[in-house]
């Protein structure tokens, strides 16, 4: 019986209108698929370690946009069609072998040493299987749900074509091209959850299903933690640093898993709020990753390079960034929460520590951004439970209310 149950054929069905109130959660097979976007990721952040030049600035956060969508791409077919069948696991394993590809060409891309084709080959073939999975759909899926299909297949269909043009295109050109496709794909998602709007996603697969790539990508900062002290006779500044990065990536934690408020998901369209402030939040989380690495090395030093100040502080600025967003996308939130100032005053710290932060000592600098999130930390526990209550209000006003 558990034989014939795992090599089963389920055809996909729309699963956002099988239960509202369903609890869905990542499955050991995601779990499996995500292992090789650790390799894809470990690369990104490995590249900028290496250099962490306003060029590879750049290139980073574009080619992590680009494996962040292609994970994406994957989730949210399977938040509406995974049945988990045989089909799908064979599908799904090919696309990873095909993400295992493209990550081998990540040190070349990212350092502007080659290997542009060969990224683009894999990625041509990561979107050809996914857009294979959408027409499987096709065919078993009637009324609702079969535009939405439509949609993604006629939008990945030309963006796919533009990668594969892209082999053949020189130099710039194809990186712009490069451009022009992940535009049009981060532009579909909005056509697209219109034809659902009753129930265009099963949120509660849609926050696991994040909450575990945050997890992983929150991972190589601790994997650089270990790395950067382990076998090592290091000094106590880089002991000191080392930890102080470590306290810093647990306040993250902390902060997203008991704090990020994810409601804005079930309001409709809103929901890709959430969706796209994760590219924002977690290229900031693994620029840290990154940035941790670079600090330890360089924390006996008198002072952290620019590329390290912004990988570190730049990085927990654009998480912080990112979760204002989200936050203030939730339906019960205002402008003046506490939760959204403190996230933008902690961004514009960070930016502005990042900037200037030159003549600081590195042992300073960490503990300062450490400081700031910690103290972020706090202030969102004491407000959360009243959420919009708590917000700033001006002498005047709060003394009339109190009247």
């Amino acid at each position: 019986m558990a034989g014939a149950q795992t090599f089963r054929l389920e055809p996909p069905r729309l699963r956002t209108t099988d239960d509202p109130g369903e609890q869905r959660h990542t499955t050991w097979f995601e779990l499996y698929f995500d292992l090789v976007f650790v390799g894809a990721l470990a690369e990104l952040a490995t590249g900028l370690a290496k250099d962490p030049s306003p060029a590879v600035f750049a290139r980073f956060a574009g080619l992590f946009v680009v494996v962040s969508w292609a994970w994406t791409g994957f989730t949210m077919y399977a938040n509406r069609f995974d049945t988990d069948d045989v089909i799908y696991r064979l599908s799904k394993s090919a696309a990873a072998l095909a993400v295992a590809a493209l990550a081998i060409q990540i040190p070349g891309v990212i350092s502007g040493d080659g290997g542009t084709a060969g990224f683009a080959a894999a990625y041509v073939v990561v979107r050809l299987i996914l857009i294979a999975m959408y027409i499987r759909a096709r065919r078993h899926v009637h009324d609702q749900g079969r535009r939405l299909i439509d949609i993604y297949i006629s939008a990945f269909l030309l963006t796919t074509g533009l990668w594969l043009v892209s082999i053949a295109v020189p130099g710039p050109y194809r990186y712009m091209l490069w451009g022009l496709a992940l535009a049009i794909d981060l532009t579909t998602p909005p056509r697209a959850w219109r034809t659902l709007r009753a129930a265009p996603v099963v949120v509660s697969h849609v926050t696991d299903r994040f909450g575990t790539f945050f997890i992983i990508v929150l991972g190589e900062s601790v994997v650089a933690d270990v790395v950067g002290v382990a076998g090592s006779r290091l000094a106590f500044d880089s002991w000191f640093v080392a930890f102080t990065c470590f306290v810093v990536a647990l306040g993250v934690w902390w902060i997203y898993f008991d704090l990020a408020d994810t409601s804005v998901l079930g309001r409709g369209l809103l929901g890709l709020i959430y969706l796209y402030g994760h590219f924002l939040l977690l290229g900031g989380v693994a620029a840290f990753g990154a940035g941790t690495k670079l600090a330890i090395a360089e924390a006996t030093h008198p002072a952290l390079s620019t590329g390290t100040r912004w990988a570190l502080a730049g990085g927990i600025a654009s998480f912080a960034l990112a979760l204002a967003v989200v936050h203030l996308g939730a339906e019960w939130t205002s402008s003046r929460d506490r939760t959204f100032a403190g996230r933008l005053v902690l961004a514009a710290l960070l930016l502005a520590l990042a900037a200037f932060g030159g003549g600081i000592t590195p042992v300073a600098f960490i503990v300062i951004v450490c400081s700031a999130v910690v103290g972020q930390l706090l202030l969102e526990a004491f407000t959360f439970p009243v959420g919009a209550a708590t917000i700033w209000e001006p002498p005047e006003v709060a003394e009339e209310g109190a009247g």
